[in-house]
């Protein structure tokens, strides 16, 4: 049976213009944005943690990022004023090959 994936939000506020392009860039690469410094991914597990790792080569302690699971009944409900980046709909999932 394969591994369950779930919707994250990343939200993070880097203080470094260098870190700032390296952490927007690495989470392009697995999500989609919402607004500015505010990502959804869906991953699973193991995904999750390679993903938080990759953020950790980039942050300092300076910088500050939270990460928010949405179970898929939480997601549904989501609500945006204005016009959406991305919805939520049960797209592809990136694929990291390591």
């Amino acid at each position: 049976m394969p591994e369950p994936r779930h919707w994250y939000l990343f939200m993070y506020d880097v203080t470094e213009p260098k870190r700032l392009r390296s952490t927007h860039k690495v989470l392009t690469e697995w999500g989609k944005p919402v607004q500015y410094s505010v990502f959804r991914v869906r991953c699973t597990k193991r995904e999750l943690e390679r993903l938080r790792y990759e953020l950790s080569q980039i942050l300092t302690s300076e910088d500050r990022l939270m990460v928010v699971r949405l179970c898929d009944s939480c997601a549904s409900r989501v609500s945006v004023h204005g016009e959406a980046l991305t919805s939520f709909d049960l797209d592809s999932p990136p694929f990291h090959l390591v």
